[in-house]
């Protein structure tokens, strides 16, 4: 672990500024179940208190970050999930092939009138009816994502008496309807934890969250689903290729 001192005068306070540096440390050079540096270690890495560095490991504990054992040391726990971006896949799908265990918890399927913004993103006829299905999504037993899913109900016909069998909502509506969602277009936000959030998450109030809201379309293009999803912003993100560069140009048509 390279030295890396901290501004002792700066607006973020010396334990934060010493958990991002922890994070990105871990995040670069450390895989899961390996060890961090012992705190005398760390204390001298970056020259703060001991307080300070038992305080940030403390937080990255309770982040689940990072767990302690007795007599041993502290190891890494978790690692950030990376979503591949430009393909319709299934969080199921996509943890499954990262082999983690998906759990879901607190499964509410409901039908319900759309909201104006429903109406206007799914182009919904007048009195149509929308399904809502809402789910804790958990990866290796620890709270990942809140999401919900807002769905033409007129194409799925019984799916609110039965309720949903599997983890996958994609692979019922393959399997039982033949639906096939071809594209998506997604919006990605970062914004804090709401009170509820943070304790469906199990994580502190205002922690950061990467907020997607998907819209998903049919072969022929029409709007299926709205998918608002909140990730762990400590657990969760999103890898995108890049092709090539189109270079911008001002009005007047110079670089």
């Amino acid at each position: 672990m390279q030295s890396n001192k901290l501004v002792a005068n700066a607006k973020i306070p010396l334990y934060k500024q010493l958990k991002l540096s922890l994070m990105k440390y871990i995040d670069e050079s450390l895989m899961e179940g390996d060890m961090l540096p012992i705190e005398p270690e760390i204390e001298k890495t970056y020259g703060v208190s001991r307080i300070t560095v038992r305080r940030t490991i403390d937080e990255l504990v309770a982040d689940g970050i990072v767990k302690k054992i007795q007599g041993k040391g502290t190891f890494v726990e978790s690692k950030s999930i990376v979503q591949t971006a430009g393909t319709i896949t299934s969080w199921t799908e996509e943890m499954q092939q990262k082999g983690k265990k998906i759990e879901t918890e607190n499964t509410l399927l409901i039908e319900m009138e759309p909201t104006q913004k429903l109406k206007k993103e799914l182009q919904l006829s007048p009195n149509e009816k929308i399904l809502c299905l809402k789910r804790i999504r958990l990866a290796n037993e620890e709270p990942i994502a809140i999401m919900i899913n807002y769905i033409r109900a007129k194409y799925v016909p019984g799916l609110l008496e039965r309720g949903l069998q599997r983890e996958s909502l994609y692979e019922t509506l393959e399997d039982e309807y033949g639906i096939q969602l071809k594209q998506a277009k997604e919006k990605i936000q970062a914004r804090s934890a709401s009170d509820l959030e943070a304790i469906e998450l199990r994580i502190s109030p205002q922690a950061a969250l990467l907020h997607i809201t998907r819209v998903s379309y049919l072969e022929d293009g029409t709007p299926f689903e709205l998918v608002e999803m909140s990730n762990r912003g400590d657990r969760y993100a999103y890898h995108i290729d890049l092709f090539g560069r189109n270079k911008l140009r001002n009005s007047e048509g110079k670089d």
